[in-house]
């Protein structure tokens, strides 16, 4: 059985990265609001936008403000499974091969 072509496995793994993919950027917003709360309102960060420079520069003052703190590994691990997911899902319908 295929749902517009699509095997059930590829439509679990497209399932599964997605929601990798919601949980990190959960993860994310959570992370700059822990980063705002101790940071002067001049110098906060803005919830929109997540681009490699601006989530370095988090990942930065988490790591200073918070030298124990596992949300970023949490994200990161996120991050790492969407990609892997949305790579089996592109393997299971044979576009990667």
């Amino acid at each position: 059985m295929s749902i517009n072509g699509l095997s059930p496995l590829a439509l679990l793994f497209f399932a599964l990265g997605v929601t990798c993919g919601i949980i990190s950027s959960y993860i994310a917003c959570q992370e700059i609001g822990e980063v705002n709360r101790k940071l002067p309102e001049g110098k906060q960060f803005a919830y929109y936008g997540f681009y490699p420079g601006k989530m370095q520069k988090i990942k930065q003052e988490y790591k200073r403000l918070y030298p124990n703190g596992r949300m970023e590994t949490l994200r990161v691990a996120f991050v790492i499974a969407f990609f892997v997911f949305l790579a089996l899902a592109l393997v299971d319908i044979r576009f990667l091969k």
